[in-house]
């Protein structure tokens, strides 16, 4: 894998924190960051995984309550469901 050398800007702040960390811990900066960026888009992406999986359950649970309410209009007042069963002990 290439790699490519670039440039960042960070508050003094955050480069002291930096540092500090990267002697600690003995990594170099570039691994921290690399890390750092990698897990942090990890997170994002998990993230927007789960909004759109509860937004995909709550139009599929909106969309069966729809449903279920046009079934009761069946011949007799019947339910759907009543429907559906008497035409399988029919056969």
């Amino acid at each position: 894998m290439s790699s490519k050398k670039i440039n960042i800007t960070v508050p003094e702040k955050n480069l002291k924190e930096i540092n500090e960390f990267c002697i600690s811990e003995k990594v170099t900066k570039s691994w921290l960051i690399r890390e750092a960026t990698s897990q942090y888009i990890a997170n994002i992406n998990k993230k927007r995984e789960l909004e759109k999986k509860k937004k995909d359950m709550e139009w599929a649970a909106k969309t069966m309550e729809e449903l279920r309410k046009k079934s009761d209009g069946f011949i007799d007042g019947k339910a759907g469901t009543e429907v559906i069963r008497e035409f399988r002990e029919k056969r």
